[in-house]
């Protein structure tokens, strides 16, 4: 029980800044959200330390909750993502385990969530980051001692010993949880280092030959960043929480190899505006990030490729978010979600070019751990 608790506090202490008011606390833990054909699915940790997906028609405002794991299963904010037919969530378990838990879209309401155990007890210590590489899973984590943890897997290969591990990064490495990417044949993964600065690790895939490089030093990460593949420029990009509560913002080429630490970095807010990890996507022509604003208020900046300004809109006034957003493009438009006030879980949604935001309460006060 100690360890998991050491666990939790490790990823939220990153999270916030020590001089954030209760005002401005991310009291919930981040959804994850994707597009699933027809619907938008939500998953998040419940009050209990339970897993629960949301679920609703694009456009539709009933939601739809679909029970994943019990109580006393989940022990990060969930990462989700979507391989043919089948969602897949990863979480940290009850004993700084990593589990995965998958279902076939069509098997929603049957209660039928196969689960896994990716990595044993005391080797997870952060929410994880999942994605899909071909028809492999590939999931990363801050393990034991402040290392960075990746993991592996063919889809359909099940049971002990179906995940290959693999560590990009030693003890006294990795201080926050992780965002990856697939670059074409690359896996890319940032994270926060020590001292708050911010690290890419990367390797071409299966070899297990991981290359790092420092993109930013001392005192530039106050949350865990997100990356993203920006194919419109031919970028990685990477936003974090920085020093003075502004979301600063990181791009390089995406040929890794010849980056040679040539990172350009821009900031995106002014300081004092941002109060949470940011959740950043590729939308169309341009490059969106939302961020929980002053106030607990929830914002979105949208910035054409290249980005040298930044156009804010509020998407939720004070008192709205309590937790660090997460977003996806939806059609002709983007999704946001966030916990709301006790608990309560809220989704956001605007087409493009606009700034008439529609919302809808997903889940009650109470709903979110």
């Amino acid at each position: 029980m100690r360890h998991r608790f050491i666990a939790v506090l490790a990823v939220v202490a990153i999270v916030m800044m020590s001089s954030a008011t209760a005002a401005h606390a991310a009291d919930s833990t981040t959804p994850s959200v994707v597009t699933n054909g027809s619907t938008t699915d939500i998953a998040v940790q419940g009050p209990n330390n339970e897993l629960i997906l949301y679920w609703a028609f694009n456009g539709n405002s009933t939601w739809t909750p679909e029970p994943v794991a019990g109580p006393g299963t989940t022990y990060s904010a969930p990462a989700m993502i979507l391989a043919d037919n089948t969602v897949v969530i990863s979480v940290m378990g009850p004993d700084n385990d990593l589990v995965v838990y998958w279902a076939p879209i069509g098997d929603f309401g049957s209660g039928d969530w196969r689960t896994e155990t990716v990595a044993g007890v005391n080797t997870t210590y952060s929410a994880p980051s999942l994605i899909l590489n071909g028809n492999t899973i590939a999931i990363s984590a801050m393990g034991l001692d402040n290392s960075l943890d990746f993991y592996w897997s063919p889809i359909g290969t099940n049971g002990p010993g179906a995940w290959t591990p693999e560590y990009p990064s030693g003890v006294d490495t990795a201080y926050s949880a992780p965002s990856m990417i697939l670059d074409g044949s690359t896996i890319a993964i940032s994270v926060a280092g020590p001292k708050e600065t911010i690290w890419l690790y990367w390797a071409v895939t299966v070899t297990g030959g991981w290359n790092s490089t420092v993109i930013a030093g001392v005192d530039s990460a106050l949350s865990a960043p997100c990356m993203i593949l920006n194919g419109n420029s031919d970028t990685i990009d990477i936003s974090v929480l920085g020093e003075f509560s502004e979301v600063a913002f990181y791009s390089a080429s995406a040929d890794i190899s010849s980056d040679n630490g040539a990172w350009n970095s821009d900031n995106v807010t002014d300081p004092e505006t941002a109060f949470s990890a940011p959740a950043m996507v590729l939308n169309g022509y341009g490059v969106d990030i939302s961020v929980m604003g002053p106030d607990n208020s929830l914002d979105i900046y949208w910035s054409p490729d290249e980005p040298s300004t930044w156009a804010p809109q509020t998407v939720a006034t004070t008192d709205t978010a309590f937790s660090a957003p997460a977003m996806v493009v939806s059609g002709n438009g983007v999704d946001v979600t966030a916990a709301g006030p006790d608990g309560s879980l809220y989704d956001y949604w605007a087409q493009n070019g606009t700034d008439d935001w529609n919302f809808a309460a997903v889940a009650l006060s109470g709903s979110v751990g």
